[in-house]
């Protein structure tokens, strides 16, 4: 991260910041979070309304984002389409 930032002039805000392991040995996660100071994130998890997940989703989970674009598509429909 440090090349990162001095190559770009951007920093990471370890406040707003996490980490998300999907198949890495605990040993493993132990080292990385020690190393760069992020915090744990757990899966799954919402990003930009959209849920990530290293394992197939439920259609419960996708539910709710699967309800705003239908209602998305129905209020387009109501304003673009005429009947005539």
């Amino acid at each position: 991260f440090n090349q990162f930032s001095k190559a770009s002039g951007l920093q990471a805000n370890l406040g707003k910041s996490s980490i998300y392991f999907g198949g890495v040995s605990q040993t493993d996660q132990e080292l990385i979070l020690r190393n760069l100071g992020f915090t744990k994130g757990l899966l799954p998890f919402k990003y930009l309304g959209v849920p990530l997940s290293t394992k197939k989703l439920t259609i419960m989970q996708w539910q709710p984002l699967i309800e705003k674009i239908v209602a998305r598509i129905t209020s387009w429909t109501a304003k673009k389409l005429s009947y005539a």
